[in-house]
C-alpha cells in the first residue's frame, strides 16, 4: 500500500507556513492530506478545494490550553490510526510550534508514523515573555525526542537547536524557503511623482506593526511624495491606527489576493520583524525587482545581502531604518540596481521546484 503525507498545521491564516502547507498538498496528491484547528482565513477555501482530504480537529488551537492540548492528543491520534487503516505507513509533517509538540509526541506512540517537523521560526526569542519561552523551550525539547527529522528554513536555527537541546544531530535537514518567482514581474516604477514604501504580514508582535507605524510616521514627515502601505492585518491593527490617525500618506490595506499586482506599484519593501523563519514576503519582493529593507533576523539575514539586495537593520532601531529608507528613497538607481540583484539572487537560490524535490527526498528517507 503507498504512504501517506499528513501536513498538520494549527491554523489556516494567510501566512507564509500555511502557504507552504497547501503547496505541499497539492505536491503529494491524493495520498496527501491536511489536518487544521478550525479557522483562519485560509480555511474556507481550503475546505473547498480538498474536501475530505482536509480535516478539522476541533481542539486543535494556537493558543496554550491544558484541556484542549489532551483532548487534540487524542484527537490525532485517532485520524492518524484511521489513515492507517487505508495505508501502511503515515508521515506526518508539522508545521508551527503547536502543530509540531503535539504531533510529534503522538507519532511516537505509533510504530507506523513517521514524523518531520519543520520550523518556520522559533518563537524563543527575548521580545516573548520569560514564562512562555521556559514553556516553548521545554515542549520543543520533549517533543523533538519523538520526532524523526527537523527541516529548516533558516540554517542559523541548526545551530541554535542544537544549542538549545532541540533535536538529533545528524537530524537536521536546510530547505530554505522558495516562490515560483515566475509568477513575479520586476516593478518598471521609474521617475514616478509618488514613492510606494511597502509591507506584508499580520499585525502580530513577530512582525512589529507598531515599529512600522514610528518609522512611516518619520520617513512620511520628511518626504512629501512618499506612502506607506500595511498589506495584512490582526490585533494589533487598532493600535496602529491610533497612532497613524490623521496621516493620509499611511494606508493599511487589509489582506489581499493579488499580491504580484500589489508588489509590482511598490518602490521599496519594508519589513522589521522581531523574528522569523525564512520570509516568504522577502523572497516575494526580490522577485518582483524591489530593494528590501528589513531587520537582521533569521532566515532574513540569509535571503537579504546587506547592502547589495537591500539593508539589514536591528529589529527595534527605528532611526536604523529611517536612514535606509531615506537612503533609497533619495537615490533611484540605487534601488534599481539593488532589486535587480535581488531577483538574481531569488532565481538562483531560492527556486520552488528545487525546494519541492528536497522535501520529497525527506519524506522518501524517512519512510
Amino acid at each position: 500500500m503507498p504512504v501517506a503525507v499528513v501536513q498538520c498545521i494549527a491554523k489556516l491564516e494567510l501566512g507564509g507556513a500555511q502557504k507552504r502547507v497547501i503547496e505541499l498538498l497539492k505536491e503529494t496528491g491524493k495520498d496527501g492530506y491536511l489536518i487544521t484547528g478550525e479557522g483562519g482565513r485560509l480555511y474556507k477555501d481550503v475546505l473547498d478545494e480538498f474536501g475530505s482530504r482536509h480535516i478539522t480537529l476541533s481542539h486543535l488551537k494556537r493558543e496554550l490550553s491544558l484541556f484542549h492540548e489532551v483532548l487534540c492528543f487524542f484527537e490525532l491520534r485517532n485520524v492518524l490510526i484511521g489513515l492507517h487503516k487505508r495505508y501502511d505507513k503515515v508521515i506526518l509533517h508539522t508545521h508551527g510550534s503547536k502543530a509540531g509538540v503535539l504531533g510529534r509526541i503522538v507519532s511516537g506512540g505509533l510504530s507506523f508514523c513517521y514524523s518531520i517537523h519543520t520550523i518556520h521560526g522559533f518563537a524563543i526569542n527575548p521580545f516573548v515573555h520569560p514564562l512562555k519561552r521556559f514553556i516553548y523551550l521545554n515542549a520543543e525539547r520533549i517533543s523533538s525526542l519523538f520526532g524523526d527529522f527537523i527541516i529548516t528554513q533558516a540554517r542559523v536555527h541548526i545551530d541554535r537547536a542544537i544549542r538549545w537541546g532541540i533535536g538529533k544531530r545528524g537530524r537536521f535537514k536546510w530547505i530554505p524557503n522558495a516562490i515560483k518567482y515566475q509568477e513575479f514581474e520586476p516593478s518598471k516604477r521609474e521617475n514616478a511623482d509618488r514613492l510606494v514604501i511597502g509591507t506584508i504580514g499580520n499585525m502580530k508582535p513577530q512582525k512589529n506593526p507598531l515599529i512600522w507605524a514610528e518609522v512611516a510616521l518619520k520617513v512620511t514627515s520628511l518626504f512629501s511624495n512618499v506612502f506607506f502601505l500595511y498589506i495584512g492585518d490582526g490585533h494589533l491593527r487598532e493600535k496602529v491606527e491610533e497612532m497613524i490617525s490623521g496621516e493620509m500618506r499611511i494606508k493599511l490595506l487589509g489582506w489581499r489576493d493579488n499580491v504580484p499586482e500589489i508588489l509590482s506599484g511598490m518602490d521599496i519593501f519594508f519589513l522589521p520583524s522581531r523574528w522569523e523563519g525564512l520570509p516568504r514576503t522577502v523572497l516575494e519582493a526580490m522577485a518582483s525587482g524591489l530593494p528590501v529593507v528589513a531587520s537582521a533576523v533569521d532566515g532574513t539575514k540569509e535571503a537579504v545581502l546587506d547592502s547589495i539586495t537591500g539593508y539589514l537593520v536591528s529589529p527595534d532601531d527605528i532611526d536604523g531604518y529611517v536612514d535606509r529608507l531615506t537612503e533609497l528613497i533619495k537615490d533611484e538607481e540605487k534601488r534599481r540596481m539593488m532589486g535587480m540583484k535581488g531577483r538574481e539572487r531569488v532565481v538562483r537560490y531560492f527556486s520552488y521546484d528545487w525546494m519541492i524535490q528536497q522535501t520529497l527526498g525527506v519524506y522518501r528517507s524517512v519512510s
